[in-house]
């Protein structure tokens, strides 16, 4: 008796919270929609800290192990920094972020002009960022003409990865050869590469 009851009460846990799930993917779907309506980024989404999944945080490890030592980084979409912690030798890090979570994040919505000075920074990384970014080379040329020599980067290629661009709630959709392009149209060569559960990682440098 006691089993049968545990059945039924995992059925119903399992069909509530899959109700739960189609209203959320919904909610974002219809919200993604305005989202490409009016160029804007999503930042009532980002308020909420429970989008910051736990499991993002190999892939960041990841990247982080491609950074160079002693180097002054500049990280967007920090998030809650995990690479900041994950990291030894660097000389200076700076966290950004399209929310302020900690007091020295720098406000910045990358679907906008970058407003601060990143002449400072010689390492620039993007994790789980670009697919909310509606035109990368407008990032890459405002990175472009600085002091950054080396940019490590994960992106979900549309080519590479089949998942819903709407339900993810992602804004671009550049492919594997689209994206590399940008790359060398601003003179970063590609040192590394590898893919995380098929979201592709790259290492470049100047």
């Amino acid at each position: 008796m006691g089993n049968y009851l545990k059945k039924i009460i995992n059925k119903v846990k399992s069909i509530f919270n899959n109700q739960r799930n189609k209203r959320l993917i919904e909610k974002r779907e219809k919200a993604h929609k305005q989202l490409i309506k009016t160029k804007t980024s999503d930042h009532n989404r980002w308020k909420n800290n429970n989008e910051l999944h736990e499991s993002w945080n190999e892939r960041t490890a990841i990247l982080g192990d491609f950074i160079r030592p002693h180097c002054d980084i500049l990280e967007f979409g920090a998030g809650n920094m995990f690479l900041k912690n994950y990291l030894k030798n660097y000389k200076s890090y700076t966290p950004s972020d399209i929310i302020k979570r900690f007091n020295d994040t720098l406000v910045c919505d990358l679907n906008k002009p970058i407003s601060f000075d990143l002449s400072i920074f010689d390492v620039v990384v993007f994790s789980g960022v670009l697919e909310y970014v509606y035109n990368i080379d407008s990032v890459f040329n405002q990175l472009s003409g600085n002091n950054i020599k080396q940019v490590v980067i994960s992106y979900c290629c549309s080519d590479i990865i089949n998942l819903s661009r709407d339900k993810n709630g992602w804004l671009s959709d550049y492919s594997k050869s689209e994206l590399e392009a940008i790359f060398r149209k601003y003179d970063y060569e590609i040192q590394d590469y590898c893919e995380w559960k098929k979201q592709s990682i790259y290492n470049l440098t100047k």
